[in-house]
C-alpha cells in the first residue's frame, strides 16, 4: 500500500487578499467590455494605468505581466485576470517549497 501525502484539502480556498486582489482584476477587465467608452484610446489608456499600478502595489514584480495591457490590439484578453492567476500559481509554489 503506498503512503499517502495529505496536502490539506483538496478545496480550493482563498484567502481575503487574494478574494480582494481577484475581485479588483476582474473589475479591470470587465469594465472594458462593459463600457464603450473605455476603448477610445485615452480614455482607456487611462484605466489601463491605474490597473497597472494597482497589479504593481498588489503583486510586486509579478505586476509586469500588466504591462501587456497597453499594447494595442490586447485588450480582448483579460490581462490583469491573467497577472492574479500567475501570482497565485507562483505564490502557492513557494509555499509548498
Amino acid at each position: 500500500m503506498k503512503p499517502r501525502h495529505d496536502h490539506s484539502s483538496r478545496y480550493f480556498v482563498l484567502s481575503e487578499y487574494e478574494v480582494l486582489s481577484l475581485v479588483i482584476c476582474v473589475v479591470l477587465d470587465v469594465s472594458e467590455y462593459v463600457f464603450a467608452i473605455l476603448l477610445v484610446p485615452i480614455v482607456g489608456d487611462f484605466l489601463d494605468v491605474i490597473g497597472i499600478i494597482a497589479c504593481f502595489a498588489m503583486f510586486r514584480l509579478i505586476g509586469i505581466v500588466s504591462l501587456f495591457e497597453l499594447v494595442p490590439g490586447v485588450d480582448i484578453f483579460p490581462i490583469f485576470i491573467l497577472t492574479w492567476l500567475i501570482w497565485y500559481l507562483v505564490k502557492k509554489r513557494k509555499e509548498l517549497i
